[in-house]
C-alpha cells in the first residue's frame, strides 16, 4: 500500500464508531497519497478526531482532501484538524463538512479550491469568525459555501461585508442556500494591452 495515491474510506452512519484512533496508524504509511476522502457523515457517537492530526502530518504529497463529518453532533472541537492541515503544503483542493464548523484558521498558501459545508449547522449565526481563516488563502480562486438547512441568516450579505471579500473581485452565485464565489481573473491578453 506504500504506492497508493488515492484512498476513500466511507464510514457513513456507522453508529458503533466512537474514535478514529486506529486510522492514524494506517495513514502514516501512505506517504505517496495525493487524494484522500474520509466520510464519517452521521456517525452520531464519534466524539473526537484528535488522532487525525498525526495521521495527516505525514501526507506531505496530498493535493486533494475531503473530510465529511456532517451530522456528527458530538464533535465539539476541530483544533486538532487545523493542526494536521498545517503540514499539507501541497494541498490545492479542500472540502470540509463539519456540523460545528464556526471558526477555522487555514494557512494553506497553495490552496486554490475550498468548499465549506455548513449544512444543518444550527449553531451557525455568522461567518465573520471565518474571515481570519480565509485571509491567508492568497491563491484561492474558488470558494463554495453551503448553508442548506442553517438558521435563516443572510449569509450572502455577511460574506459581502467581510473585508477579506472586499479586497478581491469575485463572481457570486447563490442557489438554494449554496454560495459559490469564484475569483475574477484577468486574462493574460488583457494584461498585455
Amino acid at each position: 500500500l506504500v504506492n497508493l495515491t488515492t484512498l476513500k474510506l466511507d464510514f457513513h452512519e456507522c453508529d458503533q464508531l466512537t474514535s478514529i484512533q486506529s486510522l492514524e496508524n494506517g495513514l502514516r504509511n501512505l506517504v505517496n497519497l495525493t487524494t484522500l476522502t474520509l466520510v464519517f457523515y452521521s456517525c452520531q457517537h464519534l466524539t473526537s478526531i484528535e488522532s487525525l492530526e498525526n495521521g495527516l502530518r505525514t501526507l506531505v504529497n496530498l493535493t486533494t482532501l475531503t473530510l465529511d463529518f456532517g451530522r456528527c453532533d458530538q464533535l465539539t472541537s476541530i483544533q486538532s484538524l487545523e493542526n494536521g492541515l498545517r503540514n499539507l503544503v501541497n494541498l490545492t483542493t479542500l472540502t470540509l463538512n463539519l456540523v460545528n464548523l464556526t471558526t477555522l484558521t487555514l494557512t494553506l498558501v497553495n490552496l486554490t479550491t475550498l468548499t465549506l459545508d455548513f449544512n444543518q449547522c444550527y449553531r451557525l449565526t455568522s461567518i465573520q469568525s471565518l474571515e481570519n481563516g480565509l485571509r491567508n488563502l492568497v491563491n484561492l480562486t474558488t470558494l463554495s459555501l453551503i448553508f442548506e438547512g442553517c438558521p435563516d441568516v443572510n449569509f450572502l450579505g455577511l460574506l459581502i461585508s467581510c473585508p477579506w471579500y472586499k479586497k478581491h473581485e469575485w463572481n457570486l452565485e447563490e442557489i438554494y442556500g449554496r454560495i459559490k464565489a469564484t475569483k475574477k481573473m484577468n486574462s493574460e491578453a488583457e494584461n498585455k494591452k
